[in-house]
Parts: C-alpha cells; structure tokens; sequence
C-alpha cells in the first residue's frame, strides 16, 4: 500500500474501511485493522528510528513501548510504507482482542492479506477447538518460516492482547524464524514476555519513550510541516515544555496554525495546557483504575516521587505497589535513577493533574502540600520542604528552613526545583532580617531565577545596619553573589566574588554546605577564562575537601575538567572524565541536575569532533533541555554548541540564528563567553563571502583568537603573506588544540602559495591531529586543507583515521555554501562498478583497491580507464578533482 492508501498491485483486494472480513472461525473484522492509518501530509519521516527498527530484523523480537501519543503508530506505519511492498503485515489490535482466540484468528488474517495460504491449520485449529492449544502457535510458527525473506509482522497497540496472550505468545517469539520474519509489536507498557532473557541473549530491539520523543530538529520540522514558524528561542521554549511528546507538539501546532499573534511563545505553556488536557484526561487518566487515577492527582503536588513520599500524601500503605504499577503501564513517568526507585511525571502531565486536583477538591490539595512539607522537613531536604510549605500557605515557616541550609538540597537532591511562588512573601518585609533574604535569594539563584535573586541581592547591599565585613553572613553574600555572576556568564566578577567569599569563609572559619559555592563557580569561571591551570587546581582542591558530596566529586568536578580539557584539546583526558561524569549523574540519578551540564556538553563536543552529528544534536539537547530553565550562561553555551553542529551540518543560516538566540540570552552582560559567539559567526560570514563583518568581529576577540582569525580572513582573500604574518609569532602561549589550528592554518598558506614543501606542512599537522584524536578541527579550520586532503592528498599507509578524516572532508567540501566551482556533467553515467572503484582512489592503491573489492589489479585499470575517458581526464589526480566537482566524491 502506498502512502495513500492505494492498492499494490499483486495485494489481494482489501475492501472498504466499512467491509468486515470472515475467517475460517466465522470471526469478523474490519479491514481497517489490517492496515496502518493513512500517513498525515505533516509526517516528519525520523530516519534514525527506522534504522533501529531496521536493525531490528536480525533479533528475535522488535519492541515498540511509549505512552499514549508518543507516535508509536506513525512511526511504524512510515516505516512500513517504505518498506517493499507486500512484506509487511500488520495487525492493530483493540479491546476486543482480550479474546486470545480472536487476537490470534486476526494475527493469521493480518499474514494472509499479503499470503492467502498462510495459517491454514492454525485457523481450522482454534475454529475446531476455539482455544489456544500449543499447536495453533507451533503451527503458526512453521507457517512464517515459509514466509518471504525480510517479511515483517507488526502488531499495533498489542496492550490490548498482552495480558491473555502472555503465555502463548511467549512461545511464539522463543520459536520466532528471526532469520526470515521480522516480529515486531507496539504496546503502551511492556507486555509479560520474558524481555530480561531476550536482553541477556542480545535477542531484543527495543525503542521507549526516550526514543520516541522528538528531538529538538524534529519538532521544529513537526512545526513547519503545520504552516508554523518559529524563532530557534520560542522553539526551544516549546520543546522544553513538551518534553518532546508527539501529541502534545501536534496539538499546540493546530492550536498556532494561522496565528499571527508574535506573542505566541509567551503563551506557549497554556496553549500546550489546554490543547493536551482532554487528550490526557480521556487517553490516559480516564483509562486508569479509579485508585490509580486518585494516586496520580494526589502525588502531582510532588515534583520527585518516592514510596515513602507518595504514602505520605495519599497515606495508602500499599503506595510503592501503586507507584510501580504505575510506572509498569508507561503513564508519563519518568525514572530519575537506574534503580527506578525514584521518578517524576512529565512536566506537562504534572501541571493537568495539579490543575484537575485543585479544580475537584482545593482543600485536599492543601492538605497533600501540609503533609509533603513536614515530611520532607524531617527528612532534612528544606528546599523542597520550603516549596511544600508555601503552597501549604505556611510562609514564615518555609523562609525560616532556608535560611541555613539552603545549599544542603541542591547539591544531594537530583531534581531541579522551580522557583519559590513568592506571590505571599514580600522581600522588603525581610530586610530587618537579612538571613532569611539572603536564604530566599540564594534558592532563587539555584533555581535559575537569576533576576529576582539579584535583585534581592541588592535589597541586602542597600540594607541598614550594614552586613559586618568580616561574619559569617557575609561570606555568604560574597558566595551568593558569585553564583548570580556565574549564572548570568560574568566570570571576571564571579572568580573575584568567590575568591572574597572563600577568603571570608577562612577568617570566620566557616564550614558547611555553602563551601560548594567555590568549586561551583571557580571551575566554571576559569573554564571560561581559558585558566585551565587554576581549573586543575581548583579541581583538585574540591576532591580533598570531605565536606562535599558524592554528586559534587563524582557529577560536577569530573564534567568540569572534561569541558576544560576539551576546550584545550585534551580530548583523550576529556573522554575519560565526560563519560565518568555522565555514568556517575545517571547512578545517582543526576542526569537531570545542573551538575550534569558539562559533561553532557563534554559529550556533544567530543561526537562532533568525530563528525557523530547525530550524537552531537542529542547531547546538546539533553544538555539544553537543562540549562534552558532560566540558567543564562548554560543556555548561552547550549545554544552555541547548536550552532557548532548546525554549521558542520553545512546548515550556516540556521547556525546564525542559534547564535543570535544565544547573543539575546546574554544581552547586557559584558560576559567574556560572548567572544565564544563573535568567533563562530565570524567564521559561518566568512564561509558565505563576507569578510567585512569578520573583521570587525575580530577585534573583540582575546589575542590568540584574534591572529587566527585574521589569518583565515587573509586566506578567504587569496592574501597569504599577510596570513603567514598572524601566524608567525603566536601572541601567548598555545593550548594544543589552538596550536593544531595554527598547524593547519600553516599548511593552508602553504597549498595557497603553492609552496613546495605543502606535504610535509600538512603531514606535521595530521600527525598531530592523529595523536590528539582530532578530525573536525581538521576539515573545519580552512577550506584550502579540506579541498587539499579531498583531491591530492594520499596516504602511502592508508588507515581509519586517514580513511575517516578524507570522508569528512569529502562532507564538508560538498556542504561549504559558496561552493562556486566550475562543473559539467560526464559523457555518459558511471557504472556502479567504476564508481565503486572512484570511491577508493583518493585513498588506496591499486593493489589495495583490488583488494578491497575483491577483483583483479587489470579489472581495476579497465574500470579507471573507462572512468578516466567519461570524465574527460587523463591522470588520477584529474579525476578525483573533476569527482569532487562533479558530487560524485
């Protein structure tokens, strides 16, 4: 069937969507059940996915497992559209099919709509018996080993079957012909069919929730596809509140669809609020047993949920069986740690519940608030008590338990807490008490409200008596007001701040949980200042000290150094550290917490030096879903580290606008970071033929960047003397990945003054990139070595590496955008054989293309021969230049 739902032909007729089908049994069924819905023109086609479900023939079993609206159905009806034609199957299953004898009369009907002869025995079998004996799936399973080679079975919203047709179709997958039948079943909760024996067996493909979410691209591409246009902010605003859920963007999208309104992204969490909320109520809440529906509003006041804490808001005694079961039907929880002992709802989903909580009964809801107050403060976790308690209406009470301890929770608590609804606390009433502000204004700043806790800051500057210089509280404020400065990318004034604070916290011999302010801002702010020395030791100093916690030595100092050693060019080290980091955050439940930021920016960038864009995409958005919340300079860098990937994507326009979503996040700083934004647009203008703004932009760069710069823009000018000038004398000493830069700059002023000693230059510079693991930075510094290692360069040892690093710049060759050459077409179409051959001339040997393709060196000279005459050329290097103009490089 193709996407419009017409007839392959060689498909036995299929009637209406009206029209039922008889079986053998005297069953009926709509056609409709044997086929997937129509594909929306909205579709946005995720290759990815189809690859894992792809990758998914060779197991034994496909499972598909999301919550409702997470696109499982379009997902694998895309995928089985572009499949061929007549090798899928498929099956969609509803509440009828709690009949095992029924589920398995339309599993055999669903086979039979491509091949007639399927199931026979097993049909007469349950007609006859109208029970599921051994012998209908044993039957069955013998049937599909007769099937064609790369058929698939996909059966939709099998939850419906799961529970009556455990057993039976347990067996079935332990019997399933993998080798000629992919099986693959879609379900909103993991059906009961040994799944652990399978992933121990390596017999499992699996897709869930996490897969399923859109990324942010993919929404954005969601989004377009409904006529709606949206700036990168407003996008990655909507995302963020979605969590990627597919219903949740496809509702909003019909919600905007036509509006002209700019204020749209302002109202973008009520507009998904009230499109999603009767879908939630009739998909989801509707459908749970009626404690179930009552457990989930009662426990939407928690923003973490735990056994214990979700028995004291409901006070049911059997609160952990209710939780997991729960988590067991997949209803919008998400599990904060390995051991999923520790979850929370989907943001959306919380708010719908809170709102149809407080709309049925105010008054329970308050009481639930009271109870997860005092809970939470005799478990010592006074943020979240704090939380609890105002909308508890007890306000003196929260303000009076973060005075002292404010940062006890946020550095052992995996969750990112809101902001404190302060709508009952007015902040000049608490000037006469200066501990309890500064207690509000620290949590406000951890919480990402950067704004009001300056601004409470400053009531406490401004406060008479004056805060004595040498006490304990003002050691604090200095270590407050480092973490706003680090918060909003000032590290200048953050490093001065937290130097002032540590030296207060020395004179009044201050110990305690506010110490992690230091390393916290102190590893971030030196990062930013390239003291990669100070970091080390800062490093260092943290892991000493035993008054920090797990989290902190584990989560934070690791990612730290890894953004640190990869900004220098460390990348080995850096690696080392970012996966440590980021195995360590999902065990204690981290991945989600601040802490977590730099290793997963860590990540992103190592993927993206190996050109793994995809990695490097998903990375960033986990990191960008985090620092979005209101954390200024983690957002800044998110947002840039986009655009890194978007501009190796060859995507250069989109690039800018990440960076002008990135300038505005910082706007009105004076943040040494926004150098970070001036050098990559810098580069993406130069890319497009502009060298004016360039310049101008260089001159706000710190020295080293600034000659590099002003080298590239002498090269993009065909000016290599003035180009070896800025690199003569490098101004300060190079971290290695600025002195590879240099290397490479070096070898492009040598290609561009046709200097004899060009292979030696360039071989000085891939020697050290081979050492330091790099291969972006390669292709990406000048186009004159990209094109160089695209049309002349040969290895006399061909590798990976050297194979890896020619591939990536044949990418970026082919995506520069003012790619300007000259081009012509061949004389006539290059066999697939020729091309195969073309494809490994720039690296191999005749003998090693030989090799590789398994054919005789006078087959390979036959091939060039032919190929060297359709492209009008007469050497090897001729050809593979006239290749990479013609694409087909």
């Amino acid at each position: 069937m193709d996407r419009a739902g017409n007839r392959h032909e060689g498909r036995p007729a299929v009637e209406s969507a009206t029209t039922e089908r008889p079986t053998s049994r005297g069953t009926r069924f709509a056609a409709t059940k044997f086929r997937p819905a129509p594909l929306p023109t909205t579709l946005v086609t995720r290759s990815a996915l189809h690859d894992r479900l792809l990758a998914g023939a060779s197991q034994r079993l496909t499972l598909v497992v999301g919550a409702a609206g997470t696109g499982k159905s379009l997902l694998l009806a895309s995928w089985a559209a572009a499949r061929p034609a007549g090798l899928t199957s498929w099956l969609s299953c509803d509440v009828a099919d709690t009949d095992p004898v029924r589920f398995w009369a339309g599993f055999i009907e669903a086979i039979r709509v491509w091949v007639p002869w399927f199931g026979a025995e097993a049909a007469g079998l349950l007609a006859m018996d109208e029970v599921v004996l051994a012998d209908v799936t044993a039957s069955i399973v013998n049937d599909a080993a007769n099937l064609p080679a790369e058929s698939a079975i996909v059966v939709d919203e099998f939850q419906y079957a799961a529970g009556p047709a455990a057993r039976d179709v347990t067996t079935l997958v332990e019997r399933w012909p993998a080798e000629t039948v992919q099986l693959v079943l879609a379900s909103r909760m993991d059906p009961p069919l040994r799944l652990h024996r399978l992933r121990m067996t390596g017999e499992l493909c699996e897709l869930r929730d996490r897969d399923l979410r859109f990324s942010l691209a993919e929404s954005g591409h969601l989004l377009a596809n409904f006529g709606v246009q949206v700036a990168s902010a407003d996008l990655a605003l909507l995302h963020q509140r979605s969590e990627g859920w597919a219903a949740a963007l496809q509702m909003a999208a019909l919600s905007l669809r036509g509006t002209s309104d700019p204020a749209w992204a302002a109202r973008a969490p009520e507009v998904l609020r009230h499109a999603t909320a009767r879908y939630f109520v009739e998909e989801v809440l509707e459908q749970q047993p009626a404690e179930a529906a009552q457990f989930m509003l009662d426990t939407s006041v928690l923003s973490e949920l735990t056994a214990d804490a979700c028995a004291v808001v409901t006070g049911r005694h059997d609160a952990a069986t209710l939780l997991h079961s729960i988590d067991a039907a997949n209803v919008f929880l998400v599990a904060l740690d390995e051991e999923r002992t520790s979850f929370r709802y989907h943001h959306l989903v919380r708010q719908l519940l809170r709102a149809r909580l407080r709309a049925r009964d105010r008054g329970r809801e308050q009481q639930a608030q009271l109870q997860a107050g005092e809970w939470f403060e005799s478990t010592g976790d006074v943020r979240r008590a704090a939380r609890h308690l105002l909308a508890a209406k007890q306000a003196d009470r929260a303000v009076a338990l973060l005075r002292d301890r404010v940062f006890t929770g946020f550095q052992s608590d995996p969750t990112l807490l809101p902001p404190l609804d302060l709508s009952m606390i007015a902040p000049s009433r608490l000037v006469d008490a200066p501990d309890r502000l500064l207690g509000l204004a620290t949590d406000l700043l951890l919480s990402g409200d950067s704004v009001r806790g300056g601004e409470y800051l400053d009531l406490l500057e401004r406060a008479q008596p004056a805060i004595p210089p040498d006490s304990e509280l003002a050691a604090r404020l200095a270590a407050a007001w480092a973490l706003r400065w680090m918060l909003t990318g000032q590290a200048d004034e953050a490093a001065a701040e937290t130097l002032a604070a540590r030296a207060a916290e020395e004179r009044t011999r201050l110990r305690g949980d506010w110490n992690v302010a230091v390393p916290m801002v102190l590893l971030r702010a030196y990062t930013w200042l390239e003291d990669y020395e100070a970091v080390e030791r800062e490093a260092a100093a943290a892991l000493a000290a035993p008054e920090f916690t797990e989290p902190v030595k584990l989560v934070l100092v690791p990612g730290a150094r890894a953004v640190a050693w990869l900004e220098a060019g460390h990348l080995a080290q850096a690696a080392d550290a970012a996966r440590t980091a980021e195995a360590e955050a999902r065990r204690l439940g981290f991945g989600q917490h601040l802490f977590a930021v730099d290793c997963l920016r860590a990540l992103a960038g190592l993927a993206l030096e190996r050109r793994d864009l995809d990695a490097a995409e998903h990375l960033t958005e986990q990191a960008l879903s985090i620092s979005e919340r209101r954390r200024p300079a983690f957002q800044f860098l998110a947002l840039l580290d986009q655009a890194g990937i978007w501009a190796a994507r060859g995507q250069v326009r989109e690039a800018l606008t990440s960076i002008e979503a990135a300038r505005l996040v910082l706007a009105g700083t004076e943040s040494v970071l926004l150098a970070h934004a001036d050098e990559l647009e810098a580069l993406l203008r130069l890319s497009l033929g502009d060298p004016s703004t360039p310049t101008q932009l260089a001159g706000r760069l710190p020295a080293v960047r600034r000659a590099q710069l002003l080298a590239q823009i002498a090269l993009a000018a065909g000016d290599h003397h003035t180009a070896q000038q800025h690199l003569q004398s490098p101004p300060g000493k190079l971290t290695p990945r600025r002195a590879l830069i240099r290397q490479l700059l070096l070898a492009a002023t040598a290609i561009s003054r046709s200097d004899p000693m060009t292979v030696n230059i360039l071989a000085g510079a891939l020697h050290t990139a081979r050492l330091g693991g790099f291969c972006n930075t390669v292709v990406a510094t000048a186009p004159q070595v990209t094109e160089y290692l695209v049309g002349h360069w040969t290895s006399p040892y061909p590798d990976p590496f050297t194979e890896r690093l020619t591939a990536a710049a044949r990418e970026v060759r082919a995506a520069q955008p003012h790619a300007s050459w000259h081009r012509r077409r061949t004389a006539e179409p290059l066999t697939p054989a020729e091309l195969r051959v073309l494809k490994l001339l720039p690296t191999s040997t005749y003998a090693q293309i030989a090799a590789a393709l398994y054919v005789s060196r006078g087959t390979v000279k036959t091939h060039l021969q032919s190929v060297y005459r359709k492209l009008g050329v007469t050497s090897r290097t001729e050809a593979i230049e006239w290749a990479v103009n013609l694409r087909l490089l």
